[in-house]
Formats: C-alpha cells, sequence, structure tokens
C-alpha cells in the first residue's frame, strides 16, 4: 500500500491505533497523526486569506458565507484569529520602537472591530 500523509506527502507512515473504527497513521516526516477517510473539511490558507479580504473589503459575512460556502461562525472564528495575529504584531513593533518606520497603514474596520469587541484582548494596546 503507497500511504502518504495528507500534511506533507511523506511516504513513510506506520500504524498508529484505531479511533471511531477507522485506522489512525502517525507521519515519520512531520510527526502528525491522520486517519484515512476523514471527512473533515481542511481549508486552505489561501482560501481564508481571501475570506479576509472579502470582510475587509466591506462584504458582510453572510454574503461571504452564501460565495465561499463557509459557515458564519467559522467566518468570525478566521477574522479574529487574523485581528489576534495584527493586534499582537503591532504590539511587537512598538516594543521594538520600528512603528516610525511605518508611513502607509490600513486597518478600518478589523482594528474598530476588536477595540470595540474585544477588550479582553487589547491588553493595554489601545
Amino acid at each position: 500500500m503507497d500511504l502518504k500523509c495528507k500534511h506533507c506527502s511523506f511516504g513513510v507512515c506506520v500504524k498508529n491505533g484505531v479511533y471511531d473504527g477507522k485506522q489512525r497513521y502517525k507521519c515519520k516526516g512531520c510527526k502528525r497523526v491522520f486517519k484515512i477517510g476523514d471527512a473533515r473539511i481542511k481549508y486552505t490558507h489561501e482560501k481564508r486569506v481571501r475570506v479576509v479580504k472579502w470582510y475587509l473589503e466591506g462584504c458582510g459575512v453572510r454574503s461571504i458565507e452564501r460565495m465561499e460556502g463557509i459557515s458564519a461562525p467559522l467566518i468570525l472564528q478566521w477574522i479574529k484569529k487574523f485581528a489576534k495575529i495584527l493586534r499582537s504584531k503591532i504590539y511587537q513593533d512598538t516594543q521594538k520602537n520600528e512603528v516610525m518606520n511605518v508611513r502607509i497603514m490600513e486597518i478600518d474596520e478589523l482594528y474598530s472591530y476588536c477595540k470595540k469587541n474585544g477588550r479582553k484582548y487589547i491588553s493595554g494596546l489601545l
């Protein structure tokens, strides 16, 4: 059986138990565990970025849900995760005093959304 890892396409995988009636495998390359016949939908990084870009361009979450076929809670989860990464990057840059080198920064709705709805995540940044 020519079995390749679902994550890194490495060709050496070993059996790693049975869960929910399906054989699990562990990749020797990336050390991740997967199972054949896993029906969960995986989204690429490009698709996640595209969804966040749609949101930043002013498209509603429900519209994105219809166009891309992704649930609204998942879209909101991606937006919040992206905002958290953006916030930590800005915070790191302010600690290094590198913010003065920035010429143009367009944050708009995402920054306002985080400021309004995410007081517990701000922790002194705003």
